[in-house]
């Protein structure tokens, strides 16, 4: 299952609620743990799942504070045990944390068949997330039926706002696999996942932007996306801002710039024999600037992002 995609939307968990009367009460676990208070949450919950044995969104938020180890040892067999009994009383959240909970070896109690069941059930209810991940498991399939139906998952984890999905439907629609095949709507939802701040998408969608496929060509808007997706870590995009510094294409030329983005992009394994020659051109004083530069941008990265990679 899809790591970026694993963790649990609590925002919409209302633990204060009671359904019966009616009637909101001080949502004190969920404000507790909004506000970092995880003992408190966590002490709270359990009062709540002490007065009502059918709370699953206590139960939830009691199995993400043990996910998560927030405030207690971070553990994935008790965690695991909170989201069953919630899924086990149709909370979805639960029952997707659940099925990652199954394939994950850590939880003691690996079940990828059960998994995929449940993994099914939170999306036909219309989780975001399971929808996303289903996804994955029916294009890995490979049948033509199945790129359809992914396609239906994905729009409702597109709808939600999930990066990784809005990227999913550009390339499909690049490729017409699920979909027809249009550069034009494969660059509209590049630039969606863009600005939902999936980073390969931003990429993606600046790649375009320069050379006018499916949107038109505009190279000094690729070069603040690649500028943007660069300060993030994307080697891509670090190599791209490089070869755009070194000609002067969207930007104002610049040597020293160009080295460092290039170090900084060789730095995570992508080389360029081009900009190799540039930086071996420079003055040993130039040169120091650029590896500055660059260690600057490298640990500036390592701190800010997860150091996400496009194709």
């Amino acid at each position: 299952m899809n790591r970026t995609c694993r963790g649990l939307v609590l925002a919409g968990l209302l633990l204060g609620t009671t359904a019966a009367a009616g009637a909101a009460e001080p949502d004190l676990a969920y404000g507790a743990y909004q506000a970092g208070h995880y003992r408190r949450a966590l002490d709270e919950a359990l009062k709540r799942v002490e007065a009502d044995n059918n709370d699953a969104a206590a139960m939830t938020l009691l199995g993400e504070i043990y996910r998560l180890g927030l405030g207690v040892p971070e553990s994935q067999r008790i965690a695991t045990e909170w989201y069953d009994r919630a899924a086990a009383r149709g909370d979805i959240n639960a029952a997707y944390a659940l099925a990652s909970a199954l394939l994950d070896e850590r939880s003691g109690k690996r079940d990828p068949e059960r998994a995929g069941t449940l993994l099914r059930k939170a999306a036909a209810a219309g989780h975001p997330a399971a929808n996303y991940n289903l996804a994955l498991a029916l294009l890995a399939t490979g049948k033509e039926e199945d790129d359809k139906r992914a396609v239906s998952c994905l729009e409702i984890a597109a709808n939600a706002g999930i990066g990784d999905a809005l990227m999913a439907l550009g390339i499909l629609a690049k490729q017409g696999r699920g979909l027809p095949q249009s550069e034009a709507k494969a660059a509209e939802w590049m630039a969606k996942a863009s600005q939902a701040g999936n980073v390969p998408g931003e990429v993606e969608y600046a790649i375009m932007l320069f050379n006018g496929t499916g949107v038109a060509k505009d190279e000094t808007a690729a070069a603040k996306l690649f500028l943007r997706a660069a300060n993030q870590g994307n080697p891509i995009a670090q190599n791209r801002l490089a070869r755009l510094y070194q000609s002067g294409r969207g930007i104002a030329p610049d040597s020293i710039e160009a080295a460092a983005w290039h170090l900084a992009a060789r730095a995570r394994g992508l080389d360029d024999a081009g900009l190799d020659q540039l930086f071996d051109r420079l003055s040993h004083e130039q040169q120091g600037r650029a590896a500055a530069l660059a260690a600057t941008r490298i640990e500036g990265a390592a701190l800010t992002s997860p150091g996400q990679t496009s194709k």
